[in-house]
């Protein structure tokens, strides 16, 4: 199976979460924000791309300790989609960014605003 690769940056939506499986592998997962730019001329903005980022082994436990709610990032990895049904018994569709690594770890909220006011 080929799979597509993507390189996205965006912002972390909720602290990362991290699990350990009993052979010793690591996941952490996360919700990434990706803005889109609105068409010039239109008012009505877009919702950002919405990404659900999975990150194995060593790098897992980087991104736990590195990135928080709110933390600008780069990541690629295969990217997917999963199909279900929501709350209300409609269809719909989460994408996945699925054995990402992360390129740039990018600054916190906090940072950010250091770096502004300096």
């Amino acid at each position: 199976m080929t799979w597509a690769m993507v390189t996205v940056c965006g912002y972390v939506a909720a602290k990362p979460t991290i699990r350990h499986f009993e052979r010793g592998t690591v996941l952490c997962s996360f919700p990434l924000y990706v803005n889109r730019r609105k068409p010039e001329g239109e008012e009505k903005e877009i919702p950002p791309l919405k990404f659900q980022v999975d990150v194995w082994g060593n790098q897992a436990e980087t991104a736990m300790n590195l990135l928080d709610k709110g933390s600008r990032t780069t990541v690629t990895g295969q990217f997917d989609e999963d199909h279900y049904t929501d709350k209300e018994g409609q269809p719909a569709t989460a994408l996945k960014i699925r054995f990402a690594q992360i390129l740039d770890y990018g600054l916190k909220p906090t940072e950010e605003a250091a770096v502004a006011s300096a």
